[in-house]
């Protein structure tokens, strides 16, 4: 996508995020979103909550130096949460001009209770000077709330770092501002027997660090909220899924969850949801290969069975004792090197003190097997318009016959013809299609079933005239899993 497109749509994604734009301007903006991954990016921090008002598990240890090289190689999983850009100024902007707009549900509690640590600090950064305001060491994350002065420009942001006075190093989650000066930054919480926090501001481009000591006691808010061990555990198929943890913090609700299968050299991973299917490539001398995913549902206007984001695609929290459905933030999952599995956890809102059951659903599971041989297709693609191309990918019970390549405006789209030898409802099976460009292959951007027996997968424009479309895997649907949790424990 060209730039003057993308700051245009990006000035309009604050509407849409909330639901307020309609007509052309909904139109305009979805047509966009499905050919541009970095504005999708983009729609998933706009959701986050705004900044509240500013009047009201132990990581592994690691030095200083590796902070920012390790946020670059784990980027994907942090996706566009760490950087402040201009676009997320206008969402904060226009959150900030209406009557919630310094109102943040999720610290409602923790507000209520006086649990938040005034903190009240000033340092020097270069030309800036950071205001740690307060922070919030809630059980379920840490919340760091400050201010920059002069504000920082639509390139420029902070790195943080956080330590403790035991020396653990605790990994940074993301953040969101208003107008580049008001900031809520989110951190793994602090170990219960943190008595100080070390909080380190930095940025590339100024050699000097803002370098904060900040007295903690966690002990008072983890009184307030609830750590439980349910040792939940489902088979779904050849696959045990298995929650051994979850924390009912102030601010957040966090559910733990851990899937493995037996070892099958022709299982190519499973798939969350949506997700492509992962796993952990384990090497004589261990795992040989590391992945991360971070997702957020889409907003309702998204949502449509036959199209990118069909329903119940995500984990669903209901507080049963309310009768209250808790709001998903964020589902993180990253495979496991010990067990080639995968583990993760769903992020959903606070959920209130009385709640003494909850059911927990699981979100769609496909368990994704290789094709029995390779079946890969070479082509120079249309550079305007659409060709008919012949090529049938099967695996197993079904097939996707290839009939078309489309270039639609800046994406390349696939349209396949399915078919199964069993009755199975749509969306039983998916599959995982790829394609090469300069060397590697691909993720396809996104899967649509305008009809039961079609499909259209979709891929952003390849650099190189000649390409191929590989069928990596095919997924089939797992059983539904769903508990019941005791909250009162």
């Amino acid at each position: 996508m060209n730039n003057r497109e993308c700051e245009l749509i990006r000035d309009l994604l604050p509407l849409y995020a909330d639901g307020e734009a309609s007509g052309a301007t909904l139109e305009l903006v979805e047509r966009h979103l499905s050919g541009c991954p970095r504005c999708r990016e983009m729609l998933e921090i706009y959701r986050e909550p705004a900044l509240p008002g500013l009047t009201r598990e132990q990581a592994p240890a690691k030095a200083r130096k590796h902070f920012s090289s390790r946020l670059h190689q784990l980027a994907f999983m942090l996706a566009a949460a760490l950087v402040m850009t201009a676009s997320t100024i206008a969402w904060a902007s226009y959150q900030a001009g209406r009557n919630a707009a310094l109102r943040d549900p999720s610290f409602t509690q923790a507000s209520e209770l006086g649990l938040f640590t005034e903190v009240r600090q000033a340092k020097k950064l270069g030309p800036h000077v950071i205001t740690v305001d307060r922070i919030l060491a809630d059980t379920a994350r840490t919340t760091v709330f400050y201010r920059v002065d002069p504000a920082l420009d639509s390139k420029s942001f902070l790195q943080i770092d956080m330590a403790d006075d035991r020396g653990v190093h605790y990994d940074a989650r993301g953040g969101r501002g208003l107008k580049g000066s008001q900031f809520v930054y989110d951190l793994d919480p602090v170990n219960i027997d943190a008595r100080k926090i070390i909080l380190t501001f930095s940025t590339d481009e100024i050699p000097e660090k803002a370098i904060f000591e900040i007295p903690v006691d966690p002990t008072r808010v983890a009184e307030k909220s609830r750590e439980i061990y349910p040792g939940l555990k489902a088979a779904a198929g050849p696959a045990e899924i298995a929650m051994d943890k979850s924390v009912l913090g102030l601010s957040e609700s966090i559910f733990f969850f851990r899937i493995r299968w037996p070892e099958d050299p022709t299982v190519a991973g499973i798939g969350v949801g949506l997700n492509p299917p992962m796993q952990a490539k384990i090497g004589p001398n261990g795992p040989v290969s590391a992945e991360g995913r971070v997702s957020r549902p889409p907003p309702s206007s998204m949502i449509d069975p036959a199209g990118a984001f069909p329903p119940d695609f995500w984990a669903d929290l209901t507080d049963v004792t309310n009768g209250k459905r808790i709001k998903l933030d964020t589902t993180r999952t990253q495979t496991d090197p010990v067990t080639g599995g995968i583990r993760g956890s769903f992020h959903f809102g606070p959920v209130d003190p009385s709640a003494r059951d909850l059911k927990l659903t699981l979100p769609p599971l496909y368990l994704y097997r290789f094709p029995e041989e390779d079946q890969t297709v070479e082509f120079t693609w249309p550079r305007e318009g659409e060709m008919t191309i012949s090529k049938v990918f099967s695996q197993g019970p079904v097939s996707f016959i290839l009939e078309k390549i489309a270039r639609e405006e800046k994406q390349l789209s696939f349209y396949f013809k399915y078919k199964q030898d069993q009755d199975k409802p749509t969306l039983h099976y998916r599959p995982d299609f790829r394609l090469k460009d300069r060397g590697f292959w691909r993720e396809q951007m996104r899967q649509e079933w305008p009809e039961p027996d079609r499909v259209k997968v979709v891929f952003s424009l390849p650099e190189d005239e000649r390409v191929a479309l590989k069928l990596s895997s095919v997924g089939e649907r797992l059983p539904l899993v769903e508990w019941r949790i005791n909250a009162a424990q």
